[in-house]
């Protein structure tokens, strides 16, 4: 898997953060929301979040690639090509 486009340290390390939890929520029917909890938990302070709108396909669209992701951990399997499973803009 390639990573060019991914955000990297000083040291050309990947910038990734665990994930802590998540939150799905609908907006007037219109579209989903998806709040994303990430980082290492610090007392008294709010965990770091990302949050997204995405309409229906797009979340289709991820909620795919997140079971294919899933499916690879679980067989202990890589993807058959060298770039990400699923990207879209």
């Amino acid at each position: 898997m390639q990573f060019d486009d991914w955000d990297k340290d000083e040291n050309g390390r990947l910038k990734v953060w665990p994930l802590q939890g998540f939150t799905t929520a609908l907006f007037d029917g219109t579209a989903g929301g998806l709040r994303l909890e990430v980082g290492k938990p610090r007392p008294g302070l709010p965990l770091p979040a990302v949050q997204v709108s995405a309409n229906a396909e797009q979340l289709r669209a991820l909620a795919q690639a997140l079971t294919e992701v899933a499916d690879h951990l679980e067989q202990g399997t890589l993807p058959p090509s060298p770039p990400p499973l699923r990207t879209t803009n």
